[in-house]
């Protein structure tokens, strides 16, 4: 697993430090509306992936698990004091990558755990908690193709999921180094690995965890990749709908806590440097904790 560059941490931790108090008054109406509507139901909807491993994915039972989740339960818990409901259900909600954003800015669900990347653009629809986790964007490629650096990759065939940061970031890095690749959208993981499988493209751009976790999980793994290098980085948090100015604020809180009372570094251990259910196999990733999430965990 290639190390995590060192990026400015203005952009993580800007939003966690804004005070609720800034925020538009008419939010908190918007926002008693929605701890409402969970009380009245008795039940949070909460949106997760089942292909984004160790973040969020099912088991044999179909049940959701993975570092976001744990990190969701707590929310959950928190939400439940809120808004006086001992027994509050958690329906999840599987999304395909495509819907995510829609789904939470519609208010189908109430929460998204998984592993959204908080972006400028997705803000204009959608809001974000703090960071609970950093990554950045990497290549796969297969050894027997000889690749070793992004460079011998000048003109080549890339492929990333549709949807995701990925893609843009391919674009981005690719126009900004005058690399000349072309980048092909693919539905899903299996069928973006399939196209490096088949030499259909030379290079497989994905968050590097989810490269990991999917290279894992191969008999094979020992004839591919991820490249040192980094296209872009990123940070991970829970995707909440815009404007709930105090749903945001417990979130926010449950967070901070859950990484002060070393919880959350107790899950991410869990997760990500401990063997974990991968396919009929326990693999540890063996992931350390980068300096830039620590950073991001740490602010108050």
């Amino acid at each position: 697993m290639p190390t995590l560059p060192t990026v400015s941490l203005r952009r993580l931790l800007t939003a966690a430090a804004l005070p609720a108090a800034v925020l538009a008054c008419g939010t908190q109406a918007h926002a008693q509306a929605t701890f409402e509507k969970i009380a009245a139901r008795h039940q949070i909807n909460v949106g997760f992936r089942e292909d984004s491993a160790p973040f969020s994915y099912a088991n044999r039972d179909k049940k959701p698990m993975g570092y976001s989740i744990d990190v969701c339960e707590a929310v959950t818990a928190r939400l439940a004091e809120r808004v006086g409901v001992k027994d509050l259900r958690i329906n999840y909600v599987p999304i395909a990558v495509d819907r995510v954003v829609t789904f939470v800015k519609n208010g189908s669900v109430d929460m998204l755990c998984a592993n959204m990347t908080d972006t400028a653009e997705r803000r204009e629809q959608i809001a974000f908690s703090r960071p609970i986790f950093v990554d950045h964007v990497g290549i796969m490629v297969r050894k027997k193709d000889g690749i070793a650096k992004l460079e011998q990759l000048a003109g080549k065939q890339l492929v990333a999921i549709r949807s995701t940061t990925a893609v843009k970031a391919v674009e981005d890095y690719g126009q900004g180094k005058s690399l000349g690749w072309k980048v092909e959208g693919a539905l899903n993981p299996e069928a973006a690995l399939g196209q490096l499988q088949l030499g259909w493209a030379q290079g497989y751009a994905r968050d590097s965890v989810q490269l990991s976790m999917q290279l894992a999980g191969l008999q094979d793994a020992d004839q591919y990749a991820v490249l040192p290098d980094s296209l872009s980085s990123e940070p991970i948090a829970i995707a909440l709908r815009k404007d709930d100015a105090a749903m945001r604020e417990l979130v926010d809180k449950a967070i901070a806590d859950a990484s002060a009372s070393g919880q959350l570094a107790a899950w991410y251990d869990k997760w990500f440097v401990q063997p974990i259910p991968i396919g009929k196999a326990h693999k540890a990733l063996g992931i350390a904790m980068s300096p830039e999430l620590k950073a991001a965990l740490a602010a108050r």
